[in-house]
This record gives C-alpha cells, structure tokens and sequence, in this order.
C-alpha cells in the first residue's frame, strides 16, 4: 500500500478559515460550529513505509464441516499479505492433530498466486469427535504469531445412528454478568463517553437483557435493550465526583446494578468512521499531557507519533480508506513510561467488509436429479477467487465461523472466538462486536525487502556405508578429469523418478558437491514419488551407499501445536511440536505412502531369474499365443556388467535389424519414429496400425530408448507377435524395474526411496449422470459432497457463473456454501439450506 494522499504533511495547524473548507471537504462532520471546529486540530503526518510485513492471513474452506472418519478432505487456501492476494508466498505447511495433540500429519502445500487447493484423509479408525489444522506459512515470524486454526467435526458411526447431538452452547450456569466497556477503555470527565454493555451467562455465552443508565439521585439518563448477541451501548456526559448505576434484567428475571466506573481527568484515543476517511481522534481533560501515539491495521504497524494534548482541543489524524487494506485497526495511546493509558479497535469498512453474493437455484431434490446453481457478485465487484461446495442436507454444519472471522478475527484474538460468525451476524451494531473483544496490539516486525519463500526442490546427501566419503570423491574427481582431457563433460549419479500418474521412470542426472550433497532443479513433486540412485561412473558403481532426501526446512513444523483455550487444560495453552511422535503409516501421505527400504543384491542362475522375471511382469504383458524367439537378460549380461550403455545400444548389439523392431514398454506400445517412418513407406498397406500409431505419437518421448539399460531387466523378442495391443513382426517386448525394485544379479549400488513432496493436486471428481438410463442402471449414490470446485474465480467482465451437480439416492436437500475473497480483499461469504 502507497502512502496515504492525505497524509503528506508533517505538522500540526489551528484552523483558518481556509483551513475550515479543507476540512468541510474531508468530510469532519456534518453538523458543527465555527466556535467548536476552532478547537479542533487536523494533524497532517506521513506514514512512512518502513519495510514489508513480516505476517499474513489465512484461511480454509472445505468442503464440508462435518467427516467420517476415513473420508478425504477437499480444501482450499486463501492468502492475504497487507490485504492482497500473497503472490510472493508458495508453501504453506499444516499440520493434523488428534485431541490428544499428536500430530498425525506433517504436509506442505503448493501455493501460487495466493491460494492452494488439495486435499488428505481421516484416519479409517480415528475415535474422536473432532480433529484439529494448525497451519503457517514463512511469513507467519512474530514471536506472539499463533498458527492457523481449524476444527473440523468427526461423525463417529454408532452415535450417528442413534441421532445428532444438538448444536449449541451446554447450560451449565443460568447467572449473568455485565461488563462494561467506556470506549477507549477510559471514562473521561466532562465530555460526552460511549459506554459499551455486553450481557453474559456464566458459562461466557451472550444473553438478553434491558435496562437503564441513572444517576446517584435516580434519574434515568438513557435506556438500552442488549441485541441478540448481548451487546447494547449508552451515552453519557460523567461528571469526576458523581456515581452512575446500571440498573438491568436478564432473561432469568433477576434484577441487577452495576455501578460503572469513575470518570477521571486522563487521555484518551478514539477511532471516528468518516465516509472516506478514518479518523484518529485524540483528547485529554488533563490541562496537558505528553502522549505517544501507534496505529496499525492487523499485524502491520501504520505509524508512531509523540505529541503533546491540550484539554479542551482535539486532534484528528486522517487515513484514507482507500490506501489501508481491510483488517481490524488498532489505534493505541501510552504516556511517556510507554503506560497504556486508551486503546480502540475498529474493523475497517466493517459495513461493506462482508458482501453476499446473489445465488439462484434450479432443481429438484429426487434420485440423482440434476441441480443447477447461479452466482453472481455483489454489485461494483466484478475480479473474486471463489470456492463452492454443495452438501448432502443430512451432514450438518457448522455456522460460528467463517472465511471473514478466520481472516481478520482469529490472527488478532486475546482469548477465544467463541461462535464469532453466529455472534457478528447477530451484532445490530458491529463497532460493538470489535470493541467488546480483546485483541492484540502488537505488531510484527518488517523486512527491507520482499520475503523469498522458494519453490520447495528435493535436496539429497550421499552417505557411504563403509569407505571415506573424502576418498570417494577423489576417485570422482578423477573420473571427471580424466573425461575432460577426451572433452566429456562432467557427470555426477543417475536420478530416476516416477510419480503415481506416470508407467515409467524419468532420469536426469545429478552433481553433487564434497559433502556429497546435491539438489534436483527443476522438479517439483506432488504427493511421492518413487526414486532411483546410481552412480554414473563405472569405478564408483560398485560403493555401498545411502542417500538421505530433503523437501522441507523442518524447522518449520517446530512451532508449538495451538488450541483454544476450551480444549486445553488450564495448565497449558500450547503444546510442544518438537515432541517425536509416532504417526500412523497410511498417514504419511494422501495414499498411504510410506518411505520404502534399500534392498540388497544377490545372485540367481538364469533360469530362476526367468521365472522370477515371468511372475513380476505377466500382470503388464499382453496375452499372446506365441512364444518369444528370444529372452534377454540385461542384468545378467557381463558386458552390461564391465560397462554401461543404453538399451538402444544392447539392442542392436543382440538383435538383427533393430531398426525395424516395434516395441511394447509394460506391455504398452511405443513407437520410435525414427525407425518406423522408414518402414511405413516402405509398406504402407501392411503397417497401416504402425503408421496410424507413429501419428498418435508424434512429439512423444521415446527416450527409454537411450536410458541405462541396467533398468530393463527383462526382454523378449518375437519374429511374429499377436495380442490385443497389437499385432506385427519384430516385436520386442521390454519391462522395466518399478523403482521399488533391485537389480539382483548386477553388482551395482542403487538406492530406493519414496519420497514425499507437496500436497496431491489431484482434481475433484464431480459426478456426472449424463442420461436417465445411466442413473437408473447405476448403483447406489452415497456421496455426501455433491459437488466441490476450489477454482470458482471470476475475472473482469464476468458477471454470472453457474454450474451443474448431481444429487445423490437419498436426498432431500443440500447446503449451497460460497466463500472466497475479491481482489481488494472484502470477504465473499454465502451459506443456504435449499430443500
């Protein structure tokens, strides 16, 4: 955010006349006296930026509120920095916790352009009701910084059977409390105070209550009737040595006085909404005192400022709307001690905050029906990041939160948010809301320069078993200078992957340094990923070795666990995160993965390995009625042995006319184009499947061919073939290694491990019936997430977006929720039962 247009001065003036149509313009007040503005000061004063924010805001949307234990979770993030969309962050890291507050999981997921989307699962036999999310991101570096938190409810089968517990607060005790609130925490002497009033149960929950404000002879001065939510507000003109009483009743018909606080001669900060503008408003009724002013938006600090109050004169301090983002400001007064004498808070445009979008529905509720659904902004809004989800009615939901209460509520609460979206819906005068509750003032630090928060690579260390990591190296060394004096450039070890959506491995190659450490460029990972590690020269092939992998700076799942301070003991409010946990296996990613042994190589004769080879591969091979003419055994040939070379080399070292050779890779055919555009013009009527074929499979990757052909364990050879992939001369069928596997007559070292990178980015399966025979001859639908797109965005010029969902077997209705962000940063929120 710029600096404020308004607040390029430095300096404080008594008003002229000139001075009386500027600040008519900004718009003061609307009704007022020459003789009373005299009195006031307009004090002009630079919000130098000072560096960037080192904090952020976050929030999640899932699909649902509600789970069984081994569902998946759908969700997606939003992240704000100093208002906007954080385009600099990319990891935000989340963990999940049981009630007992063991970590189930340790994951980080992928943001870009300030949201993510992804989605992990409930333990199949997690016993609880609820389970928890702490998340944070880099940005996230305030001592006082609490992560991110998020409940999500647990149906545990044998109690939904016998029917919902009832939401809502427990009644334990029917007595009220009254507090009392003077705005800006102090009663001044002599001025006109506002008076806050909140209404509460015993047990803290907001209760109704009327009532009135009189003085010490029994003159009513004002009467109040508290809200739904418990709040109400009084006026009051308090004089130092008189004593004013609350009389009140609550719904339990008890009548009740609290007397209110003496008003005092002190200073006082005050927070004026202006249209346009925000006014700072200071006073005293002291005759003078040295103050020390600080005013921030959320967690960023605007400006500090000393200044001196007269009693009997105001000072306002403009901002302009326009150039602070949306959050809670927070507006703080000390004397010279740094003593807190007044505080205010306000959320910023708190009436324009909180937009509704216009949603129609379209549908009936019946077997798998179809259901459409219309969305459109609120007016003068037209860019939005949105996420829609459409649930089953039976699940139900939880209302006390929303995207606005996590975003600019929860980063900034003293104490719990007890019901905050019920309470601030029910809130007749919002201010209110902000005022009774306890936020806090301090500020996170700022940086000279923009936050790098990089793209997660995999980083990996060589570890030998039994030989000198510093002698290893120098046989390396020597392998690179001896390939520079024949100009071969440097090679370093053979990095093999492959990801749950690909049939094969990909290899590239890695330079590891001294240490034996080394990165992987240009790769990022989603959910595991299945690895491979050889050393590339042959003198080093031979060495023992481990590799220990790296995605993550682990220093950032070291922040203690948080819990509301309902869920926890009285003796403590976090939990450790550095305690070492045992998890759950199919926990450790969205599939179950888990890191996978190095296993070690033997020897077998021939044919055993034949059979070995038949047993592994026959669920890929192609059923055929012809035998192969010829078996080979990369792994066991002693040329493979001595030296390395591609599988293109060892076929034509052992088979004739490789050039026109079809092949089947895991029993899939791949064309080499090369070789094929050759015999298709040469018969183009008997290889119309081959041709047909090579144009499928233009473009495509055949690189296999020039890989390492010690990863091909196994190749059969047919002068004629026939199966249902496909059927011609010359075919030679190859299988490959999963990289779970060893080479086990191959005297080489190699490593495997599956590793675990960001969070899946897997797309939701929205389901789809397209005719009424296919709902009528399909099974039963159980689904309880209709429907769930984290990527409801609207880009400019759009002004509507509909979409399509399914019912499923037994439903009745569904909840319709929209949640998301525009791109000023006002909150989209939409909830509705349609049955």
């Amino acid at each position: 955010m710029g600096i404020p247009s308004a607040l390029k001065l430095k300096k404080v003036n008594v008003f002229s006349t000139n001075a009386f149509r500027f600040f008519r313009k900004i718009g003061l007040r609307k009704r007022f006296d020459y003789q009373s503005f005299l009195l006031t000061l307009l004090l002009l004063i630079a919000i130098p930026k000072v560096g960037i924010s080192q904090s952020s805001n976050m929030y999640l949307h899932t699909d649902r509120d509600y789970y069984f234990p081994g569902d998946t979770v759908w969700f997606k993030g939003y992240f704000l920095s100093e208002g906007l969309f954080a385009n600099n962050l990319h990891n935000m890291y989340m963990k999940l916790i049981d009630t007992q507050g063991k970590e189930l999981l340790q994951a980080v997921a992928f943001i870009n352009n300030g949201v993510t989307a992804s989605h992990f699962r409930i333990p199949s036999n997690y016993a609880a009701t609820e389970i928890y999310i702490n998340a944070n991101t880099i940005l996230d570096s305030c001592a006082d910084s609490k992560p991110y938190f998020k409940r999500l409810h647990i149906l545990q089968i044998a109690k939904a059977e016998g029917g919902m517990e009832p939401q809502g607060k427990p009644i334990l005790n029917q007595g009220y409390l009254l507090n009392i609130i003077p705005e800006g925490g102090v009663l001044l002497s002599g001025v006109e105070n506002k008076i806050i009033l909140q209404v509460l149960d015993g047990d803290g929950y907001p209760g109704k209550a009327d009532g009135k404000l009189v003085d010490e002879r029994g003159k009513v001065l004002e009467q109040f009737q508290t809200d739904s939510v418990g709040l109400a507000a009084v006026q009051l003109t308090a004089e130092a040595d008189r004593d004013y009483t609350i009389e009140w009743t609550a719904t339990d018909g008890n009548k009740q006085k609290n007397i209110l606080p003496k008003a005092v001669f002190a200073s006082k900060i005050n927070l004026v909404d202006q249209d346009s503008i925000v006014l700072v408003q200071l006073q005293t009724t002291k005759e003078s005192e040295n103050v020390f002013v600080s005013v921030g938006i959320g967690k960023r600090k605007l400006f500090d400022k000393e200044l001196t109050l007269k009693s009997g004169k105001k000072i306002n301090i403009p901002l302009q709307k326009r150039d602070i983002e949306m959050g809670i400001l927070q507006a703080s007064l000390f004397d010279t001690q740094q003593k807190v004498l007044s505080r205010r808070s306000m959320l910023l445009e708190q009436e324009r905050v909180f937009l509704t979008p216009q949603v129609t529905f379209m549908g009936e509720f019946r077997d798998k029906s179809e259901g459409k659904i219309n969305v459109q902004l609120p007016d003068g809004e037209e860019i939005a990041k949105l996420s829609v989800s459409v649930t089953d009615i039976a699940i139900p939901v939880d209302t006390t939160q929303s995207i606005l209460t996590d975003l600019y509520f929860q980063p900034l609460s003293q104490d719990e948010l007890r019901n905050p979206q019920t309470y601030w819906e029910g809130a007749k005068q919002k201010d209110l809301f902000i005022q009774a509750h306890k936020w806090n003032y301090t500020y996170c630090p700022t940086a000279d320069s923009m936050i790098i928060d990089p793209i997660l690579t995999i980083k990996g260390q060589i570890n030998l078993e039994k030989k000198s990591f510093t002698k290893f190296y120098e046989e390396y060394q020597n392998e690179i200078k001896k390939g520079k004096k024949g100009n071969i450039p440097a090679r370093g070890a053979s990095f093999g992957y492959q990801d749950e959506r690909s049939d094969r491995m990909q290899y590239t190659e890695v330079i590891f340094d001294k240490n034996g450490q080394f990165t992987v460029p240009n790769l990022i990972v989603f959910d595991s990923l299945d690895t491979k590690f050889v050393q590339v020269y042959r003198i080093l092939k031979f060495t023992p070795f481990k590799v220990k992998y790296q995605f993550y700076d682990k220093k950032q799942f070291l922040k203690p666990i948080y819990y509301p301070q309902s869920l926890l003991s009285e003796s403590s409010k976090l939990l450790s995160g550095n305690q070492d946990v045992e998890r759950d296996d199919y926990l450790r990613d969205a599939r179950g993965n888990r890191i996978l042994q190095t296993a070690e190589v033997t020897s077998t004769r021939k044919q055993r390995e034949i059979d070995r080879l038949q047993r592994r591969f026959q669920t890929v091979e192609p059923h055929t009625v012809h035998e192969p003419d010829v078996i080979l055994l990369p792994l066991m040939d002693s040329v493979v042995i001595k030296r390395s070379q591609s599988l293109r080399d060892y076929v034509d070292r052992n088979l004739q006319n490789s050039s026109t050779i079809k092949y089947l890779l895991n029993g899939k055919m791949v064309i080499d184009p090369k070789a094929m555009n050759k015999t298709v013009a040469e018969n183009p009527l008997q290889n119309v499947g081959v041709a047909r074929a090579v144009e499928e499979q233009k473009g495509s990757n055949i690189s296999f061919l020039d890989e390492d052909v010690s990863n091909y364990p196994y190749l059969k050879f047919y002068k004629t073939y026939s199966s249902a992939e496909f059927t011609g001369t010359n075919v030679l069928l190859v299988f490959e290694y999963s990289p779970a596997e060893v080479d086990r007559d191959i005297g080489k070292a190699e490593y495997y491990e599956k590793i675990m990178g960001y969070m899946p980015i897997t797309e939701f399966s929205n389901k789809v019936y397209t005719t009424a025979k296919e709902r009528l001859s399909s099974n039963s639908d159980n689904r309880v997430t209709l429907y769930w797109d984290p990527y409801f965005d609207f880009e400019e010029g759009t002004k509507n977006k509909a979409f399509t969902f399914y019912n499923n077997s037994k439903n009745k209705g569904v909840y319709v929720t929209v949640e998301g962000l525009t791109s000023s940063g006002k909150v989209i929120y939409y909830r509705k039962a349609y049955k």
